[in-house]
């Protein structure tokens, strides 16, 4: 397969776009991912994806992606000053930069392209500039099955049974974690998260360091073309006067499950630095005029209400988007008066199997009810 190669702001701009439509209300924001690219555009360099299947078998891959939630307290310079924590060193790209020369460091390899763990607006265009940086391919796939996640147990080698270590952290501050094992990838999960809260900010981590024979089964392939397809979809609709939302919908085979106002929107602040967590609830408009819609979000969307009953939710992927002109954003990036519509898509195969739902699925998040496929959820509800 050719490669395929960002050449212009548009190019980046219809990229992100369609990265955030996919990143099902995660996956960072649309404005840091974009930056990121044109940065690395600007300084000359080349913005591309490749194949897995164009690199030789025994080259070694690893992710690296920054973790954390929404902003949460920073500290006060004073407590920082105890810690020595008086000048960053690093940025969001160069803690990532540094979190995988720290893994194959710690590993005795050398990283020969990167790995995308999830889909998203900043979240990808954060290993691209890691992986134009060190001088490597990125792959044109992800480990979250063409979606963001919230958690690092709820990736693809999880639901296979592929351990996440060695893993290593980089904060801002300079600080080089190695986690060589771990009891489990939620455990690891963890580990990050207390990180995160104790350097009060996010990290930069690099983990899953395989060969490319191997991550070849352990991913969904193509997402990134497919997301450029999106955004290109989007844009081009508007420009024709044609609906963005419905040309969307046909390039990722979704649904439109609700168009509504918010009229209302809950944020939880109690694991901001590692989570956000929040849930908006629309009124119905158009021809979902009378009804009630709930969509509930931790970083990503995961379960929606309809008329009060359990509809829609993980591993099959949620978005919402402004319903003037389709332009996706962040879950917490919506607010009262917005008029949106949601759409939903169907979950990669890993994520319907017994193990994929009991990861993803709406009881790993706290709700007393089943997974339901979407088509048949569709079914059950008359759509």
């Amino acid at each position: 397969m050719k490669n395929t190669r960002l050449q212009s702001r548009q190019d980046c701009e219809d990229f992100v776009r369609g990265l955030c439509f996919m990143g099902a209300g995660g996956g960072g924001r649309p404005k840091l991912g974009l930056k990121l690219l044109l940065d690395q555009l600007e300084s000359g360099r080349e913005i591309e994806w490749v194949d897995v299947d164009s690199l030789d078998g025994e080259t070694w891959t690893a992710s690296v992606a920054g973790m954390g939630g929404r902003a949460g307290p920073a500290g006060t310079k004073e407590e920082l000053a105890t810690l020595g924590c008086t000048a960053e060193k690093h940025d969001a790209l160069g803690r990532m930069v540094s979190a995988v020369r720290a893994l194959q460091d710690s590993a005795g390899v050398t990283v020969g392209a990167i790995v995308p763990i999830e889909i998203g607006a900043s979240n990808v265009p954060a290993p691209a500039a890691a992986a134009s940086e060190l001088g490597v391919p990125l792959v044109d796939g992800d480990y979250a099955g063409g979606r963001a996640i919230p958690e690092v147990p709820q990736v693809i080698p999880e639901v296979k049974g592929v351990p996440v270590c060695p893993m290593s952290f980089v904060t801002r501050w300079g600080d080089v974690i190695i986690l060589r094992d771990t009891v489990s990838t939620a455990m690891a999960d963890r580990i990050g998260r207390q990180i995160i809260v104790a350097v009060r900010g996010g990290v930069g981590v690099s983990c899953y360091l395989l060969q490319a024979k191997r991550a070849k089964g352990l991913m969904a392939q193509g997402t990134l073309t497919t997301a450029l397809r999106v955004g290109r979809a989007i844009r081009q609709a508007r420009e024709k006067g044609s609906d963005p939302i419905a040309a969307a919908i046909g390039e990722t085979k979704g649904s439109l499950l609700f168009v509504g106002k918010v009229a209302r929107s809950e944020i939880a602040d109690e694991e901001s630095l590692a989570f956000g967590l929040g849930s908006h609830e629309l009124t119905g408009l158009s021809d979902f005029a009378g009804r009630s819609f709930k969509i509930w979000y931790k970083n990503e969307y995961h379960v929606t209400w309809l008329d009060a009953k359990p509809f829609v939710t993980s591993p099959d992927a949620l978005i919402m988007v402004r319903l003037t002109d389709g332009e996706p954003a962040t879950s917490y990036d919506f607010s009262l008066g917005d008029e949106v519509a949601v759409v939903g898509r169907k979950a990669h195969e890993a994520y319907l199997t017994e193990r994929g739902i009991h990861l993803l699925g709406p009881r790993h998040f706290g709700f007393d009810f089943d997974y339901v496929p979407l088509g048949e959820r569709l079914k059950q509800f008359g759509f």
